[in-house]
C-alpha cells in the first residue's frame, strides 16, 4: 500500500480509514520524523495494544492518546471524523508511554481516588503520601481548595447507579476500563471514571450510539499487555531550568521548605545555594522504599563544630568549617559546603565508603532534580507499559538521565554512585510492594 505519511497522520479522518500496519511500517521506516499524528498514532497502541479493532472503536483509542498528551485540536478531528466512536475521552490526567513526569503516578496501594464535593462542583480527589491533589470532575483542571473542611464525599446519583456499566459492551481496553464507575447521567450520556496505574480520566458514553454496540464478558485487557508490533513513541521528559512550581509538584507542596533571606543560614555564604532556599526549595522529606530522607529546619543549619566530623574522613581541602548541616537519611547525614555550594553525605554504609564524607552533588540544583528524577521514573519502573519493557529497561533511561545530568555522579564504582544506589534502589531492585 502506498501511502502520503505525513498527509495520512495529519487528517485523523484518512487516518482512521488507512491500512495500520502499513502505517505503522512507514513510520518505523521514517525513524527520525516527528508531528502530532505520528505521536498520537504511538500512542493509542502503546497504551491500547496492536488488537484489530473497529475503526470507530480505534478513533476512540486515538481521541483517548491525543487528549492524553495535550494535542486537543487533533482529538476534535478525531472526534469530528468519527462520530460513531463507543466512547470518547472528556479529560485524561495520564502518563503516556515514555513520558517521565511526577504526576500522574498511580503506584500499588500507595494512594487513594475519591469523589468529593466543593462548592457545588464534585472533584476528583487523588491522595498520596506528597498529599492531596485534586482535578474538576468536569474539566480535568486543577483545583485549589483552600478549606479542606468544606470538602464532604461526592454521593452517585441514581441515575448513574443505575446506568449501563462500561465493562458490558465488547470494547478493547486496559484494565482499568473494567472498574469504570458511572458518575454522571445527562441528556442520555454517561460520564464513567476511569482509573489506572498510569493515572486518571473520564470517559462519555451515548446510549444511541451504544444501542447497536456488540454486548461482551468484560473489558478485553489482553491487547494492551503485549507491545505492538510498531515502534514505541520518543521518550520525553521535563526540561528546562528547575522551578519552584516543579518542585512543589513532584515533592509536594507541604513537603517543600523556602527560605526568605533573613532565615538563611549565615554561614552559608555561597550565592547559588541561597538563592536556590530562597526560590527554589528543597524536599523537606523524601521517601523511596527503604530509603527516607529530611532536609533540617533552617535553625538546625549550623556549621560543623571542631569534632562533628573526625578530620581522617574528610577529602583533601575540606575541613569541618567548611560544612553546614542539611539533612538526614538511614545512610548518614547530609551537609553542604558553605563556600562552594557542593552537597556531601558522610556514610553510614558498610564497605569503602564507611565513614568517608562523598560528594553527593555538585549543588543544590542536581541534588533536588536528582531526588526528582527518582519521583519521575517511579510509575514506569514499577507500572512500565509493554512498550517500556520492563523495570530493568526504565531503570537504565534514569541512569542515562542521571549521566546526562551530572557526568559520572551514579557511576557504580564511584563512592557517589555507591550511595546514590541505596537511595534509588527502591524504584530499580524492587516492587511497588518493596519486594
Amino acid at each position: 500500500m502506498s501511502i502520503d505519511l505525513d498527509d495520512v497522520l495529519a487528517d485523523p479522518a484518512r487516518l482512521l480509514t488507512a491500512d495500520r500496519v502499513a502505517v505503522r511500517d512507514r513510520i518505523a521506516a521514517a525513524a527520525e520524523a516527528d508531528g502530532v499524528g505520528r505521536e498520537v498514532f504511538l500512542q493509542a497502541e502503546a497504551i491500547f495494544g496492536g488488537a484489530d479493532v473497529a475503526p470507530a472503536e480505534f478513533a476512540s483509542w486515538l481521541h483517548f492518546a491525543a487528549v492524553a498528551t495535550g494535542h486537543e485540536e487533533y482529538a476534535e478531528g478525531v472526534a469530528k471524523a468519527e462520530p460513531g466512536m463507543p466512547w470518547r475521552t472528556v479529560w485524561a490526567w495520564w502518563r503516556p508511554a515514555n513520558r517521565f513526569t511526577a504526576h500522574p503516578s498511580l503506584n500499588g496501594d500507595y494512594y487513594q481516588v475519591r469523589r468529593r464535593l466543593h462548592e457545588g462542583r464534585v472533584l476528583v480527589e487523588v491522595v498520596d503520601w506528597r498529599g492531596p491533589l485534586r482535578l474538576d470532575a468536569e474539566t480535568g483542571r486543577r483545583v485549589t481548595v483552600d478549606d479542606e473542611q468544606a470538602l464532604s464525599e461526592a454521593d452517585l446519583p441514581r441515575a448513574a447507579l443505575d446506568a449501563p456499566a462500561l465493562y458490558e459492551r465488547a470494547l478493547t481496553a486496559p484494565e482499568g476500563w473494567e472498574g469504570a464507575v458511572a458518575f454522571a447521567v445527562e441528556g442520555g450520556r454517561t460520564r464513567h471514571l476511569v482509573q489506572g496505574p498510569h493515572g486518571i480520566a473520564v470517559v462519555e458514553t451515548d446510549a444511541d450510539v451504544l444501542r447497536d454496540w456488540p454486548r461482551g464478558k468484560g473489558i478485553d485487557s489482553t491487547s494492551s499487555e503485549e507491545p505492538p508490533p510498531g515502534p514505541a513513541p520518543a521518550t520525553r521528559r521535563p526540561t528546562g531550568p528547575l522551578t519552584a512550581a516543579r518542585v512543589d509538584d513532584a515533592f509536594g507542596e507541604r513537603h517543600v521548605l523556602r527560605l526568605a533571606g533573613d532565615d538563611l543560614p549565615a554561614a552559608l555564604e555561597h550565592p547559588g545555594s541561597r538563592r536556590h532556599l530562597r526560590e527554589i526549595g528543597l524536599p523537606t522529606w523524601w521517601i523511596c522504599g527503604m530509603a527516607e530522607y529530611e532536609t533540617l529546619p533552617a535553625a538546625a543549619m549550623l556549621p560543623s563544630a571542631d569534632g562533628d566530623l573526625p578530620e581522617d574522613g574528610l577529602p583533601e581541602g575540606i575541613s569541618t568549617a567548611d560544612l553546614i548541616a542539611l539533612g538526614t537519611c538511614e545512610y548518614g547525614e547530609l551537609h553542604l559546603h558553605r563556600h562552594a555550594g557542593t552537597v556531601h553525605i558522610r556514610s553510614g554504609l558498610e564497605g569503602p565508603t564507611e565513614g568517608t564524607l562523598v560528594e553527593l552533588a555538585p549543588d543544590l540544583d542536581v541534588f533536588t532534580r536528582a531526588l526528582e528524577a527518582i519521583y519521575r521514573y517511579g510509575n514506569a519502573c514499577w507500572h512500565p507499559y509493554p512498550v517500556e519493557e520492563d523495570q530493568d529497561a526504565v531503570a537504565r533511561v534514569f541512569l542515562d538521565e542521571m549521566e546526562e545530568l551530572a557526568p559520572g555522579l551514579f557511576d557504580p564504582e564511584a563512592p557517589s554512585g555507591i550511595l546514590w544506589s541505596w537511595l534509588y534502589a527502591g524504584i530499580t531492585e524492587v516492587g511497588v510492594d518493596g519486594y
